[in-house]
């Protein structure tokens, strides 16, 4: 008989979602001026040679504090639309903006003040340039299957109908609340779920 002994290898001493927090954390605090590879060292406690051994450069580590946002956000937003049909997937999906923003208001807050544009204008390198463009796929299929299931086809107009009611509304709902860093008002919610669903019936979707 062989024994296989094996050996739980080391937690890292500074793991990399502290990192992005205190990143994010500054960025929203101070601006991400402030969020320099030093003031993340000082935050964390990680030396700089740490830092440059797991991301290329300061922006490169800020572009993924930021799809990491984008990623849990998308996530939270196709989950909640599984397994439902139409009008239902899509006040689920509009709902799901609403709570990931008030579940998680940092990760909200971040990606309601830095945009994709502020993003890919860096300097960013090759491999973190082509994740950030290709981010938003998942998505997208979504939003073309919803389409589909909305208005009978997945046509430019059918899917632009399809984003306007579904994140654009909830986008305004609590745009305003994040920028301010200011807790979102629950009662809302209601009134977010009745504005969606007469937002895409007046643009010709079937219930």
């Amino acid at each position: 008989m062989v024994y296989y002994v094996t050996s739980m290898g080391r937690r890292p001493l500074h793991p990399t979602d502290l990192i992005l927090d205190a990143a994010r954390e500054l960025v929203l605090q101070r601006g991400a001026r402030a969020a320099t590879l030093q003031a993340i060292g000082e935050a964390t406690g990680a030396p700089k040679g740490s830092l440059y051994h797991r991301f290329d450069s300061r922006d490169d580590l800020l572009a993924e504090v930021w799809m990491r946002a984008v990623k849990r956000s998308q996530r939270d937003f196709i989950d909640a639309m599984a397994g439902k049909q139409r009008m239902a997937a899509a006040i689920a999906g509009a709902l799901a903006i609403y709570d990931f923003a008030d579940r998680e208001p940092s990760d909200a807050q971040l990606l309601a003040s830095v945009r994709y544009e502020d993003m890919i204008e860096n300097a960013l390198t090759a491999a973190v340039r082509r994740s950030l463009s290709e981010i938003n796929q998942p998505l997208l299929t979504t939003f073309r299957d919803l389409a589909a299931q909305l208005f009978g086809r997945a046509s430019p107009e059918a899917i632009d109908a399809s984003i306007c009611a579904i994140v654009d509304l909830p986008m305004g709902v609590i745009r305003r609340s994040l920028l301010g860093k200011s807790r979102i008002s629950a009662s809302r919610r209601s009134q977010l779920e009745a504005a969606v669903r007469a937002a895409l019936i007046q643009a010709g979707a079937r219930e």
